[in-house]
C-alpha cells in the first residue's frame, strides 16, 4: 500500500540536479510545450527521488502550462538524461529497468572502449575511421612502440570527459610523452615500466596515433550527438567542433566545415561525419539494447580525414550545454520525447494487433 497519494505520468525524464541545472529550466519549457501539444503528463526527478519499493517518484510534474512538485506513480516510458558513477545509484538504475512495465531509454550513458572498439572492428568499412586499438599491457605497448612511432592511451571506462596521453618516439628513439600541455621525455629502455607507473594498473586502451590536424595549437575534434527521433530511427542531432581529450574542454563557435574547408577545400566534412556516424550507431544499436542518444568523438588527421577516439550516451556535463544554441539544446530535448512518444505508440498499436490476435483465436476456437 503506497504510503503517499500519487498521480499517473506518461514519461519521465532522469537528469542529474547538479550537472544538469543549467538546463532545468529549458527541460520546462520544452516539455510544457509538447505536453501541451500531445496532452502527454510527465515527470522530471532525480534518481535520488525514486522509491523502487513503493514504485513512486518525487518530481516536477509538467502538464500542459502547469508545472508542480509532487508524488506519482513510476511512468513506464523513462528517458535517462544523467550519467550515475555511485554504486548505490548504478544499482537502482540496475533493479529500475529489470522492472516490469517499465522501459528506460540509456540505462547506460559510459561504456567500456575497448569493448566498443572490439565490436566496431567487425564492422565493414571500419578501416577508413578507426586507429588500430588494444588493451593496454606490458605485451601491446611493446608491439605497438615497435610498429608506430605514435601512440594515443585513453582510459577505457570513466565517468568524467577521458584525459588521452600521447607517446611519441624522438629521434634519438627515446619517448616524450604528453599529457595537454606538460610533457616528460622517457629513455626508451625505461618506457614500459614509466607508462605501467603512471596508469597506476588502471585500465587503458592503447590506440595507434596520428599526427592529428591542430586548431589554435591544439589537436581539433568533432562532437557529432545522435539521437533516435519521431519515427523511432537514429538521426544526427548537432555536430560540434572542440578539444579536450588532447588538451582541455572546450568548444569552438566555428563550425568543423569552416574550419577545414579553407584548408583542404572539404565542403562535405559534415556530411561525412554524419554518414559515418550513423553507420556507427545503427551498426552498435545491434549490441546495445534500449539506445536511445549517443555521442561519437573524433580527431582528424592531416589531411583533415576523422578518426573515432570515445563513444558515449547522452552527456551531462555542464560545459556541453554553454556552446550549444538555443535550437540546437531544443532539438536534443525535444528528440527525446518524441521517441518516447514514438514508443508509446509503437506499444499501443502492438497492443491493438495482439488483442485482434486475441480475438480471432477466440472466435476460432
Amino acid at each position: 500500500m503506497k504510503l503517499v497519494q500519487t498521480e499517473t505520468v506518461d514519461f519521465g525524464f532522469i537528469y542529474n540536479a547538479k550537472k544538469q541545472q543549467q538546463i532545468f529550466q529549458k527541460m520546462i519549457d520544452q516539455f510544457s510545450k509538447r505536453s501541451k501539444e500531445y496532452n502527454i503528463r510527465t515527470v522530471l526527478f532525480t534518481l535520488e527521488n525514486l522509491d523502487l519499493e513503493e514504485q513512486v517518484v518525487s518530481g516536477t510534474i509538467i502538464e500542459g502550462d502547469q508545472v508542480s512538485q509532487g508524488f506519482c506513480e513510476l511512468p513506464p516510458l523513462i528517458y535517462n538524461f544523467a550519467l550515475h558513477s555511485v554504486e548505490s545509484k548504478i544499482e537502482k538504475m540496475r533493479k529500475l529497468r529489470k522492472m516490469e512495465n517499465i522501459m528506460v531509454i540509456n540505462p547506460i550513458n559510459r561504456f567500456v572502449q575497448d569493448i566498443i572498439f572490439e565490436m566496431l572492428a567487425s564492422l565493414t568499412g571500419s578501416e577508413q575511421f578507426l586507429l588500430s586499438s588494444a588493451t593496454l599491457n606490458a605485451a601491446t605497448l611493446t608491439e605497438y612502440l615497435h610498429k608506430y612511432d605514435t601512440l594515443f592511451l585513453l582510459p577505457k571506462k570513466t565517468f568524467h570527459p577521458p584525459k588521452a596521453v600521447v607517446i611519441k618516439k624522438t629521434r634519438n628513439n627515446n619517448y616524450m610523452i604528453c599529457i595537454g600541455q606538460n610533457g616528460q621525455i622517457c629513455e626508451k629502455n625505461d618506457i614500459v615500466n614509466y607508462i605501467e607507473k603512471m596508469t597506476s594498473n588502471k585500465k587503458h586502451i592503447l590506440m595507434k596515433g596520428i599526427e592529428c590536424f591542430k586548431w589554435e595549437s591544439d589537436p581539433l575534434e568533432a562532437r557529432v550527438y545522435l539521437q533516435k527521433d519521431a519515427n523511432g530511427e537514429w538521426s544526427v542531432t548537432t555536430i560540434t567542433a572542440k578539444h579536450g581529450i588532447f588538451s582541455r574542454n572546450a568548444f569552438y563557435h566555428a563550425t568543423i566545415s569552416s574550419i577545414l574547408r579553407d584548408l583542404y577545400h572539404n565542403k562535405n566534412v559534415e556530411e561525412t561525419l554524419a554518414d559515418i556516424s550513423l553507420r556507427i550507431v545503427g551498426f552498435l544499436d545491434f549490441y546495445i539494447p534500449f539506445m536511445g542518444s549517443c555521442t561519437l568523438d573524433y580527431i582528424f588527421d592531416e589531411n583533415g580525414c576523422p578518426y573515432l577516439i570515445y563513444v558515449a550516451g547522452f552527456e551531462q556535463d555542464s560545459y556541453l550545454y554553454h556552446h550549444m544554441d538555443s535550437e540546437a539544446q531544443s532539438n536534443l530535448l525535444n528528440n527525446a520525447f518524441h521517441y518516447l512518444l514514438f514508443l508509446m505508440h509503437n506499444h499501443v498499436m502492438e497492443r491493438g494487433q495482439q488483442n485482434e490476435v486475441d480475438k480471432s483465436g477466440e472466435r476460432g476456437c
